[in-house]
């Protein structure tokens, strides 16, 4: 395809997968931008070779150096083709990467922007920095100096920041500098002032520059008096507009107020024309009964009226997984579009009635509107309670919804409440997300929700009784939560009790924790009842699973999420035959405290381990001393990833195959 595209089109569509942000690129923060694992944009050069052609220029007019492989790597690279080189534009430096760097540096003559960093370790080689940094000549030079409880001190980052010094003199492009340090109040080592007051008088050596970018700062340093003596200094740039001591400091100084730049706020909006405030938004028709659609038919007009007022009155979407979309307190209100006409009011009124937020101002209203028109409980689909309410203003609300499909709580509910809702929406709940009150509750009650698809139950103090046979019931619930059950197990029991066939779509399980002593063998039994068709699985950790054969009874599990069992993994992923099935695992810590507690070949679809506290390290120091690491590399050995709680895997990075 690509061959019958010219260059400058192929170059439009890989730039935006190819271009790295000035934003990105001039970042100072103490977790470089560049720190978060992903996969190299090498990638799309091995496409085809228009591809390469195109795309090599891209690649190199901003590069990023975080290890000594990448440097090396680069370097070999430039041996053999030093025409890239030319390329490079843009270099930004996150360590000292040894002799690699004087190559680089020497075969990149059109540098213009460099990033360099101070965080250098003794056993981080600067001589090819030291030796290729006169070599260059760029227009705009970032320094970073990350900040540590103790300023590092050793040989190579002296050498470094010496020679940064006299490069100022020499660097007769540079017109902009971005200066790296903060002010004396924010250290305690004094060895930071010492540093930034050296480097603002090396600084005053440079003929050529005009622009110089600060820090945060929060009162006057000496440094930025030294900055502002330099003649050929045109602004100094601060983060924020100074208040306070700050800016009574700089408007002291004559030399300073005129210097000083920060964000301008946003422009203001240009004048308007006086004549165009008396013109309406919108001008009246010139035929005062112009009836929109007039010649379409009713029931088109309705249509697309509907449609129209689905998007106005924000109304939430039938099958979303959350109950995020509905009206926000940003959104303006929706009852002034009930009183255009009376045609507006019918096609709307539904609308409001659709997906009410239960507030304890708005529920005593709604619920004198339902009293006197019964009929608009019946347009309730969606209820969301957050707060506490008066017993007969919800059951007023919750009795009426007869075609209620959701009901998301967050607040305890009232045991009769429950039961109203139950009751009043039979045929039509299909999710239902409760806290509940203290009290004892039939299972029946629950049951008679034939449509209910999703249960999450927090129910720590109820007591569920299964009064009567269940067997042709529930048979399209598929995600079952059970959370915080504490004191009384009697919901996992009766559950327990109910025929397979009543659960025949089951397919999802989570349950909280667990506590009761009295109560061990609830969650193997209901695993025993309804594990064979579980294929997603969450579960705090409870003794009794260590010794339960989890796998060989939940043979079609996809997921398994197991937390609170701190290296057990041993006991708990012992299985007499391999399962086919399973494809990740999610864990809260250390489940696995070595890899080899788990055999492979026992779980040969298993792809990806999530384990929700793992963070990976964003420096190579890190990375060398980091097990996250260790692990991650381990399991890919087999071909299973190891990822965090974003869900994000580890990549290997270029490792060199030689010393140097």
């Amino acid at each position: 395809m690509s061959a019958s595209l010219p260059d400058e089109i192929i170059s439009e569509i890989l730039s935006p997968a190819l271009k790295v942000s000035d934003e990105m690129f001039s970042d100072t923060s103490d977790v470089s931008p560049f720190a978060k694992v992903s996969l190299s944009t090498s990638a799309y050069l091995v496409v085809c070779r228009d591809w390469l052609r195109v795309a090599t220029p891209l690649l190199y007019n901003v590069v990023v150096l975080r290890s000594r492989s990448q440097a090396y790597a680069l370097e070999k690279v430039l041996q053999c083709h030093p025409e890239f080189g030319r390329f490079i534009k843009k270099l930004r430096v996150e360590g000292g990467y040894g002799m690699a760097m004087h190559l680089i540096l020497k075969s990149a003559p059109n540098i213009t922007d460099i990033f360099l960093s101070l965080a250098i370790w003794s056993n981080d080689g600067t001589q090819g920095l030291c030796k290729g940094l006169p070599l260059i000549n760029p227009s705009r030079v970032i320094l970073v100096d990350p900040w540590n409880r103790k300023a590092l001190k050793n040989q190579n980052l002296a050498d470094l920041t010496r020679v940064i010094h006299r490069c100022f003199e020499i660097w007769d492009n540079m017109r902009e500098f971005h200066f790296p340090y903060l002010c004396a109040s924010q250290y305690r080592d004094s060895l930071w002032m010492t540093r930034a007051n050296t480097l603002a008088s090396a600084l005053a050596q440079s003929q050529t520059v005009h622009t110089i970018r600060l820090a945060e700062i929060l009162n006057l340093p000496e440094f930025v008096l030294g900055l502002a003596k330099i003649s050929n200094v045109k602004a100094l740039w601060l983060r924020a507009k100074p208040v306070g001591n700050l800016e009574a400091d700089i408007n002291y100084d004559a030399r300073l107020k005129t210097l000083v730049r920060y964000p301008t706020d946003p422009d203001p909006e240009p004048p308007q024309d006086s004549s165009s405030r008396t013109v309406p938004d919108i001008a009246p028709s010139l035929n005062p009964f112009f009836t929109p659609m007039e010649s379409a038919s009713e029931d088109t007009r309705e249509r697309v009226w509907k449609r129209v007022l689905y998007f106005a009155m924000y109304v939430d979407e039938p099958r979303s997984k959350s109950f995020h979309r509905g009206r926000r307190e940003s959104h303006p209100s929706r009852l002034p579009i009930l009183l255009v006409s009376k045609y507006f009011n019918r096609l709307a009124l539904p609308y409001i009635f659709d997906c009410p937020s239960i507030t304890w101002n708005k529920a005593h209203l709604m619920a004198q509107q339902i009293r006197s028109r019964p009929e608009l409980g019946e347009l309730i689909r969606v209820i969301r309670h957050s707060c506490l309410l008066a017993p007969e203003t919800m059951m007023t609300i919750f009795s009426s919804a007869t075609k209620l499909q959701k009901y998301a709580g967050t607040v305890r509910l009232p045991l009769n409440c429950l039961e109203a809702i139950a009751k009043a929406a039979r045929f039509s709940l299909q999710e239902l997300s409760v806290r509940l009150d203290d009290g004892e509750i039939r299972m029946s009650l629950l049951a008679d929700c034939s449509e209910l698809r999703v249960l999450e139950l927090s129910a720590p103090r109820v007591k569920f009784t299964l009064d009567s046979p269940i067997r042709d019931t529930l048979k399209n619930l598929h995600t079952l939560r059970i959370m915080n059950l504490y004191n009384d197990f009697s919901l996992l029991s009766a559950f327990s009790l109910i025929k397979q066939v009543s659960l025949e779509s089951l397919h999802t399980l989570k349950l909280g924790p667990m506590s009761d002593p009295k109560a061990s063998d609830n969650p193997v039994g209901f695993l025993n009842a309804h594990g064979s068709r579980l294929r997603h699985l969450t579960i705090t950790y409870h003794r009794t699973i260590r010794d339960f054969m989890l796998f060989d009874v939940c043979k079609e599990l996809l997921e398994v999420g197991i937390f609170g069992a701190y290296g057990l993994a041993a006991q708990i992923f012992s299985c007499e035959t391999p399962h086919t099935s399973l494809t990740k695992i999610r864990s809260d810590n250390n489940l696995f405290s070595h890899p080899a507690q788990i055999d492979p070949t026992m779980f040969p679809a298993l792809r990806e381990i999530q384990v929700h506290n793992c963070e990976w390290p964003t420096t190579e120091r890190e990375i060398a001393k980091s097990e996250w690491v260790t692990f991650a590399e381990a399991w890919l050995e087999h071909g299973i990833k190891l990822t965090d709680s974003e869900g994000q895997h580890w990549i290997p990075r270029v490792k060199r195959s030689r010393r140097r």
